[in-house]
């Protein structure tokens, strides 16, 4: 076994042969583009949240790490072959005297999240991205062991992430089934009624006034935009901080509160919506994102949730997005447009608890796939500082 010496440096004890680089020494950047001109096809499309369809036609090809600009800033990926990002989604390319592989497992170690430039939508210029320091191993030989020892056990990640895809399968299927009232579930055959939102509930607006340095600081919370876009309940892993000063008019959110996010750069994620199951104290929304309020406990919160993620729920939203460049949900059209649900709230009841157990089973696979993320992650913090060295 070799001795390995080590030398102190910005990022801490490394080998003495290995180099602390900053991420623009280490490759170039590419900015995503948008693909609604192009027809269907077999070159994938991916955003920050990870594939969106296929097309007729690619924007890079080879190995690349991907980081978004805007909205899900901390989600690394690593891609190969031919493909397009959209705007929203940086690619790179043409790298010195690094692998691809490496530099992903590399970007997977930074806090991307605290780099935010925006008090809103979360965002990340080339500047900023290209401005961290990164730890690179000598060789290339050196660099490409790590990988595939990193890659080893993201195979086993994705044997999780494909039975998380079978799992969400059927349950789309069911969310189909269900929420159509193509099957009925037994006890029930009153037929639906079709409600306009004005109907149900009122709408009401996220933080207002504030600027950058009411963020990061004080006793409120504010829930990010990431939370609505990518889970149907709201969870305090996507709180942050806020100063509301007393007696400050802001609207708290409130438990049964349906949230919705107002704008987006692709009309896939305008308004979508999450549900709160719990109660929290001085706890705000974001200003890109609004609350929808119900008059009367008569709907299942949950249920519409599940209906309003579901495609039955994404063809409204999609139908009532106005924009161009960016899209955005005009409260007063939400407000005017209807939905067909059951009349019986225990109808809802009960299809929420079908379709939440199926989410539940989902949430606990997760958690399984995420102990392995959690392996790699302590995998990283030994190979990508040289504390151990596959050499």
């Amino acid at each position: 076994m070799i001795e390995t010496k080590f030398k102190q440096t910005e990022l801490g004890p490394l080998p003495e042969d290995w180099d602390v680089t900053p991420i623009s020494k280490c490759l170039s950047f590419g900015n995503g583009r948008d693909y609604k001109h192009l027809d269907s096809g077999i070159y994938p499309v991916y955003g920050t949240g990870g594939l969106i369809t296929h097309i007729n036609d690619f924007l890079y090809e080879g190995e690349s790490v991907c980081i978004g600009r805007k909205g899900s800033i901390d989600k690394p990926q690593f891609h190969s072959g031919r493909f397009w990002t959209v705007d929203t989604l940086y690619y790179t390319h043409s790298f010195n005297d690094v692998i691809p592989k490496y530099v992903y497992y590399c970007f997977l170690c930074i806090n991307w999240r605290s780099l935010n430039e925006a008090s809103g939508v979360p965002s990340l210029s080339q500047r900023i991205i290209g401005g961290q320091y990164i730890r690179v191993a000598s060789s290339v030989y050196e660099q490409r062991k790590i990988a595939e020892a990193l890659s080893d056990i993201d195979a086993l990640i994705r044997e999780f992430d494909t039975l998380l895809e079978k799992k969400r399968f059927i349950m789309q299927a069911a969310m189909q089934d269900l929420l159509t009232a193509r099957r009925r579930l037994p006890g029930f055959d009153e037929p639906w009624k079709e409600m306009a939102f004005k109907d149900l509930g009122y709408t009401y607006n996220g933080l207002s006034g504030k600027t950058s340095l009411d963020f990061g600081h004080g006793d409120s919370k504010f829930i990010m935009f990431v939370n609505v876009i990518y889970k149907d309940t709201i969870s305090p892993n996507y709180f942050e901080h806020v100063n509301v000063s007393k007696g400050e008019k802001q609207n708290k959110v409130q438990k049964n509160d349906l949230i919705f996010n107002t704008s987006s750069e692709t009309p896939d994620e305008v308004g979508m919506c999450s549900c709160v199951t719990e109660e929290y104290d001085d706890l705000y929304l974001n200003s890109f994102c609004f609350g929808f309020r119900f008059y009367k406990p008569n709907i299942n919160p949950r249920f519409l949730t599940f209906l309003l993620r579901s495609k039955i729920g994404r063809d409204l939203m999609m139908e009532l997005a106005q924009g161009s460049t960016r899209y955005n949900l005009p409260k007063r059209k939400f407000l005017s447009s209807k939905i067909r649900l059951p009349k019986d709230i225990h109808e809802q009841n009960e299809i929420a608890l079908v379709l939440s157990d199926m989410n539940d089973e989902i949430e606990e696979i997760e958690v399984k796939r995420d102990k392995y993320i959690a392996v790699r992650q302590g995998m990283m913090q030994q190979l990508l500082t040289g504390k151990i060295r596959l050499i």
